[in-house]
């Protein structure tokens, strides 16, 4: 039964960080919202699969959810800046054009695009490690050790 389960959670946690891994250097590239945001999601998954199987690895993975809790922080203000820039767009749409609130929207929008710009070049050196380990290796490394005791089991 802890071989079968041991296997299962290997195989579970492997097909995450796949996933992360396979779409994080296309999402970074293009930079688009969506990408970006399966991006995310690919993060939040092999997040919560690590929290669920926790009690069952080596140091209880806090390694690991550390990383991928900055990974999805870096994203969520990303997210954010997405967020804003279609509401700022929204409401301009529905402003005369001399109305002078736009100023007002037009200079949030503009700030809101500059934000994102930066947090997008934050997340892509986070990625690429520059000085540091990058971060799928770091992240690969950590769930690696994460399922060290594991591996004793499906051994």
């Amino acid at each position: 039964m802890a071989r079968t389960l041991a296997k299962h959670v290997c195989r579970t946690l492997a097909k995450h960080l796949r996933r992360v891994l396979a779409d994080g250097e296309p999402a970074l590239r293009s930079g688009r919202d969506e990408d970006l945001h399966a991006l995310r999601v690919g993060l939040k998954r092999l997040r919560y699969n690590v929290e669920f199987f926790r009690c069952l690895l080596d140091g209880e993975a806090k390694d690991a959810l550390d990383l991928l809790a900055l990974g999805q922080e870096k994203l969520g203000m990303i997210s954010d800046d997405d967020a804003f820039r279609r509401t700022y767009a929204a409401l301009l749409e529905d402003l005369e054009v001399d109305d002078p609130r736009r100023l007002g929207l037009e200079a949030r929008l503009q700030a809101s695009k500059q934000e994102r710009e930066r947090a997008v070049e934050a997340l892509r050196a986070l990625w690429d490690g520059g000085e540091k380990r990058a971060y799928p290796e770091s992240l690969t490394a950590s769930i690696s050790e994460a399922l060290g005791s594991l591996s004793n089991v499906v051994s």
